[in-house]
């Protein structure tokens, strides 16, 4: 995932910079008056939808007198049933699926924990091996190393042996209990010809002796999963597997599906889980969240395993706001998030907080950005239209969240802390 930042953008994040503000009692939808208010910016994509498939919800955070969060959701062009790409979105419920699973296993009388070294194995001509990991502390991968650089930097690999370790079976039908009934992951990333109904095998080993604690054979999963969606082809042609261009759409419906719907309740379950339904939270202990809040929020020059250099500037993985500038960030606003970026879709959802002006909101938000109509290409418009779209969208609604006025202050405390 690769940008090139034409126009160094310089955002000033101040309360002077807004001129929409919330008047209690009236009853609006704030975000079509965000959008409206910002129309010379954003009318050029929005007045498109077929062509931009713009799919945005905003929800608004009101804390009541004993901190509780209370949310109110607003959306624009939002359809559960139609399909875009999510790309590296599906990473994010594998990541919380992977330290569920690791809970209930030690649980269950096993010695592991997310830190605990593993190895893949291989029993079939395309599976790999991995056993080592240089950017991990020890050398050894684990499951703590792999949620790392999937917040971090979004990385393919990292997600795969998520992949290997809960098996698609297991993905789907947790998902499903969970009540996420607009997600589906079927595939790996980027390991063409893998039967993707097969999870290798792997196993841990102590972190002392290198002695084996637990091994999970081959899974095989039985079940056709098929996506119900709709609007699944795209484009008028796509590059094939020998890279010749084939005129007809782009048939996408062999591949993952997540909605922006599903997406969104599920960063909220990670974020507030106590304020959540039971059923869409994931088995996860204080320490989990922390986790996870930690590597959400910092940008990748923050990492510590592994360490990336300045390839990886703070909007890297981090488009609402900060996508169009590669200047190094040193303000209050964080941002805890994922994305996705492929097939010339961008998607972002992320949990925004200003820890100096108070403030605090949820923003999702997906768009297209293929005006040519021909997928794998490599000429998506992503620098041009897609990131300094939803980079302008996470300013307008910061803008308008300042001059919000709120009967109770956030206390962001523990977010601040989780960043340390």
């Amino acid at each position: 995932m690769k940008h090139l930042i034409f126009p160094l953008c310089i955002f000033v994040l101040c309360g002077a910079c807004s001129t929409l503000q919330h008047t209690p009692g009236k009853d609006i939808d704030p975000l079509k008056a965000i959008l409206h208010a910002h129309s010379p910016e954003f009318d050029s994509i929005l007045s498109h939808p077929e062509q931009y498939e713009v799919q945005i919800i905003y929800t608004r955070i009101d804390r009541d007198a004993a901190q509780r969060p209370h949310f109110t959701s607003f959306y624009h062009n939002t359809d559960s049933a139609r399909y875009f790409y999510p790309a590296s979105m599906v990473k994010m419920p594998l990541a919380l699926l992977a330290l569920e699973q690791i809970n209930h296993l030690r649980a269950s009388g096993e010695n592991l924990d997310r830190d605990t070294p593993y190895a893949l194995d291989s029993v079939r001509a395309y599976q790999q091996q991995y056993k080592s990991d240089a950017s991990a502390p020890g050398g050894k991968p684990s499951l703590a190393q792999d949620i790392r650089q999937i917040f971090t930097v979004s990385d393919n690999l990292a997600y795969n042996h998520l992949f290997e370790f809960l098996g698609r079976a297991h993905i789907n039908e947790t998902l499903r209990k969970k009540g996420y009934n607009h997600t589906g992951i079927v595939h790996r990333f980027n390991y063409p010809g893998r039967d993707n109904r097969y999870a290798s095998p792997m196993a841990f080993f102590s972190p002392v002796d290198e002695s084996m604690l637990y091994r999970i054979p081959e899974r095989f999963d039985s079940i056709i999963r098929q996506n119900p969606q709709y609007g699944t082809t795209k484009g008028i042609g796509y590059y094939n597997a020998k890279d010749s261009l084939v005129r007809t759409p782009f048939d996408l419906s062999g591949k993952n599906w997540f909605a922006l719907t599903d997406m969104e309740k599920m960063l909220r379950a990670v974020l507030f889980p106590e304020a959540m339904p039971p059923q869409l939270r994931f088995d996860l202990n204080p320490a989990d969240y922390r986790f996870l809040w930690h590597y959400m929020g910092i940008f990748p020059r923050e990492c510590d395993y592994p360490r990336y250099d300045s390839t990886y500037y703070d909007g890297y993985a981090k488009f609402l706001l900060f996508g169009d500038s590669r200047a190094q960030y040193e303000g209050s606003v964080r941002s805890f998030n994922k994305i996705g970026e492929a097939y010339g879709t961008l998607t972002d959802v992320a949990y925004i907080v200003d820890f100096k002006n108070k403030v605090e909101f949820v923003l999702a938000a997906t768009i297209l950005c293929n005006s040519d109509g021909i997928f794998n290409d490599d000429r998506y418009d992503y620098d041009r239209v897609g990131v300094p779209f939803l980079a302008r969208l996470g300013r307008a609604v910061y803008e308008y969240e300042l001059g919000r006025k709120r009967a109770v202050e956030p206390d962001l405390g523990r977010f601040y802390e989780a960043l340390k």
